[in-house]
């Protein structure tokens, strides 16, 4: 009986990650290279999850500049290929991603060494100054929505314009001075941003900038991220949430996740020397942020109007008052303890008394105290 000839052999060129045999590596299938990864075994095949990979993907799965799991993602076409222990192919089928299973699939943020931390599941821009990653249910592969884009675009640019551009530099027109962004990567969102541009005849117009050099903007930049960076780990740090930095966190404030926003967790990044450096803020996180904020700012305040939407997902309802609409947030048993209240219904009246957050949109309160409920007559 002849033994059917193989349709090729899997020619590895670099092992990124191995146990006892290579488990993920990049491989020569033709002219292109593909990344290979062993789903199953068997005593004489193995099953490999494949996609062709370039070595912009490649270098930044070995920075830890994107997880596994996006890698894979990033490829329209997927394939699933059995060869024997010799890495000579037997079959191979292109498979769409609702036939791979989950089981199949890394998990998100997995990267291909568990030194490199939380890896984001889209490409990370090499060498960007920062990169804000945004996280959550209501961000996709596919599309996100166009005023959710503009409105972290927007709090992207505050970020930059207002605290990583050193402080003379602050408050010019963007024909003057503003910097270089990467392509948005959807899936969720990555936004980076690159480097400074400016237009030196009119930087130095201004007496007190006459002698300033492309390099001196590129120097006070990089400090103004460190420094950044330096805020941010202090600011969420435990001993420090009651001292939080009001230029980082007016910085910061809009790019937060709360209970309204369609993303749950921001991931701010830099690379210094070579080294990756990430900070990671989920909502309970951001809270905690908030609220920190709104006690050294002595805002804590009331509202007193009617309910008019109940969230029982997010433990928070929307207060109709005389200010508007505020979300008011409850922390677990206060909100359970509510649900049991027969009042506790739309159309009821409330006054409630905690940390409150004055934003453009709807003000936003932790409730501390609960003054008042009542059914209405």
């Amino acid at each position: 009986m002849s033994t059917a000839r193989p349709l090729y052999s899997i020619e590895i060129v670099e092992t990124l990650y191995e146990f006892d045999e290579p488990i993920l590596f990049v491989a020569r299938v033709g002219f292109l290279k593909s990344l290979f990864l062993k789903i199953h075994e068997t005593d004489t095949t193995n099953d490999y999850l494949s996609c062709y990979i370039d070595d912009e993907y490649v270098s930044a799965l070995r920075d830890g500049r994107i997880s596994i799991r996006g890698a894979f993602d990033s490829q329209k076409e997927r394939y699933v290929v059995n060869a024997d222990h010799l890495l000579n192919v037997t079959s191979e089928a292109k498979i769409g991603s609702e036939e791979i299973g989950e089981e199949n699939l890394p998990k998100p943020g997995v990267g291909i060494l568990p030194r490199l931390g939380n890896c984001p599941d889209v490409l990370q821009v090499k060498d960007a100054l920062v990169s804000i990653y945004f996280q959550g249910a209501g961000l996709n592969r596919e599309s996100i929505h166009y005023s959710t884009l503009m409105n972290l675009l927007s709090g992207v640019q505050n970020l930059v314009k207002n605290v990583i551009a050193p402080p003379e530099l602050r408050g010019l027109r963007n024909s003057t001075f503003d910097f270089l962004v990467g392509d948005p990567a959807l899936g969720s969102l990555m936004i980076s941003v690159k480097e400074p541009t400016a237009n030196l005849g009119k930087l130095r117009q201004a007496p007190e900038r006459r002698q300033l050099t492309m390099d001196d903007v590129r120097v006070g930049v990089a400090r103004n991220k460190d420094e950044f960076f330096s805020g941010m780990e202090e600011m969420l740090s435990q001993n420090a949430l009651n001292d939080a930095s009001d230029d980082v966190f007016e910085g910061v404030q809009h790019l937060l996740p709360s209970s309204e926003t369609p993303f749950s967790n921001v991931t701010f990044s830099t690379q210094k020397g070579g080294v990756l450096k990430r900070i990671s803020i989920d909502r309970e996180r951001a809270d905690a942020v908030r609220k920190a904020h709104a006690r050294r700012n002595s805002t804590d305040s009331k509202r007193t109007g009617t309910i008019v939407e109940i969230n029982a997902a997010s433990r928070t309802l929307l207060l109709r008052s005389r200010a508007g609409i505020t979300t008011c947030a409850f922390d677990t048993e206060t909100f359970e303890r509510l649900r049991k209240n027969p009042a506790f219904k739309i159309g009821s009246r409330m006054s409630l008394d905690g940390d409150l957050f004055e934003r453009v949109r709807r003000d936003y309160m932790n409730v501390e105290h609960i003054i008042l409920l009542e059914a209405a007559s």
